[in-house]
C-alpha cells in the first residue's frame, strides 16, 4: 500500500484507488474518520479531506432516496428555460395523497437549508399553513432563528393561517423567536400607511423582512377569488382587466409577472416587489392546476428563486409556456 505521506505526489491513477479504498472504509465497512486516520497513520483532517475529494471526483455518488417521486423530465424543461436555483416536481400517484407529499417536500427542503440566525420572512394562506403544520408535528430543533410576516394582517376569516400566527408556529417549531406587523395588510389611505411604516414596532419588524435570508410563500390564482372577503368584487374585477393572474406577498401581477399601477400597492404594508427579487432564497410552494399561471407571472417576475409544485400544475406551467 502506498504511503499517504506521498499523496500529494501520487499518479491520478495511484490517488483514485487511495480515495476508493478509503471511501469503501468509511462508507461500505462502517469505520469511523478517527478508526481509517489511525490505521493509515495520517490524521483525521486528512481523511475527511480525501472523502470530500472522493465526492466531487465522483469516485462516490451519494443518492439520497426521498419518500416521494419527482418528475424530473418537468423538472429539466422548466429549469432550462427559467434557471430557477432549485426546483421540485412532485408527481401525483393518486388524488388523495398529492396534497401531503407537497407539504412534506417543501418542510424536507426547508429543513435542509435552515441555519442558525436565519432571518426567515413567511407569507399566508393555506399551503403554507399545513407546511408549517407538518414540520411543527416532526421537526422540532433548536436553531435560533428570527421568522417575521412579510405583510401585514390579511386572512381575517382564518388568523391561524394568517401570517402573524404562522411566524410564530413556525419559529416554535424551530426554536426560534418571531416578530409581528402590527397592522393590516391594506389601509384605505396612502398617507395612513406612510404614517403606519414610521411607526418604531412596524418599521423595525419590515426592515426584518425585507432583509430576510428567506422567504416562504406560495402563490394565489385570481380565479379562486381568494381576497373575496378582503378586497371589493369591484376591486377584483378591476384587477382581472388589467390581466392580473396571481399575487404574491400582497402584491398582484399579471402573466409576464409585472404588477400593474393600481391603489393597491400604495395602499400596502408588506415588503416590496424588489424584496422578492434581491432575497436569496424565496421558496415558493404551489398546488393544482389552476395555480400554473400564477406560478408563470412569479417565475417571469423574479419573485422566486426554488419551486416546489405538483406535476399537474408543472403540466399546466409547460402548456403556458409554449403558448
Amino acid at each position: 500500500m502506498e504511503d499517504l505521506k506521498n499523496y500529494e505526489v501520487m499518479s491520478v491513477q495511484e490517488k483514485w484507488n487511495m480515495l476508493a479504498m478509503v471511501a469503501n472504509l468509511y462508507y461500505n465497512s462502517d469505520m469511523t474518520q478517527n478508526q481509517i486516520a489511525e490505521r493509515l497513520y495520517t490524521s483525521r483532517s486528512k481523511i475527511s479531506r480525501m472523502l470530500k475529494e472522493a465526492r466531487e471526483l465522483g469516485i462516490v455518488e451519494i443518492y439520497i432516496r426521498e419518500p416521494w417521486e419527482r418528475n424530473l423530465e418537468y423538472e429539466q424543461k422548466i429549469q432550462e428555460t427559467f434557471h430557477l436555483k432549485n426546483i421540485r416536481v412532485i408527481k401525483q400517484k393518486d388524488k388523495d395523497n398529492i396534497k401531503s407529499l407537497i407539504y412534506e417536500a417543501a418542510a424536507y427542503y426547508l429543513d435542509s437549508i435552515i441555519k442558525e440566525n436565519m432571518i426567515v420572512g413567511i407569507s399566508w394562506g393555506n399551503t403554507l399553513y399545513n407546511v408549517v403544520k407538518h414540520i411543527a408535528a416532526n421537526n422540532h430543533k433548536n436553531i435560533p432563528i428570527t421568522v417575521v410576516p412579510i405583510m401585514g394582517a390579511a386572512n381575517i376569516n382564518s388568523p391561524e393561517k394568517d401570517g402573524l400566527d404562522l411566524s410564530k408556529d413556525l419559529a416554535s417549531a424551530y426554536g426560534g423567536k418571531y416578530q409581528y406587523i402590527y397592522a393590516p395588510l391594506f389601509v384605505r389611505q396612502k398617507e395612513v400607511r406612510e404614517s403606519l411604516i414610521q411607526d418604531n414596532n412596524i418599521k423595525s419588524v419590515l426592515d426584518l423582512s425585507k432583509n430576510a435570508d428567506l422567504i416562504l410563500t406560495s402563490v394565489g390564482s385570481i380565479v379562486y377569488k381568494s381576497w373575496s372577503n378582503y378586497l371589493s368584487s369591484r376591486t377584483l374585477e378591476t384587477l382581472e382587466k388589467k390581466g392580473v393572474v396571481g399575487h404574491i406577498g400582497g402584491h398582484f401581477f399579471d402573466i409576464q409577472g409585472q404588477e400593474p399601477k393600481t391603489s393597491l400597492a400604495g395602499r400596502m404594508i408588506g415588503i416590496d416587489t424588489e424584496d422578492f427579487k434581491k432575497c436569496q432564497e424565496t421558496i415558493c410552494i404551489a398546488l393544482g392546476d389552476k395555480k400554473s399561471g400564477a406560478v408563470l407571472g412569479a417565475i417571469r417576475g423574479g419573485y422566486i428563486k426554488t419551486l416546489i409544485i405538483d406535476d399537474k400544475c408543472a403540466e399546466n406551467l409547460l402548456k403556458y409556456m409554449e403558448q
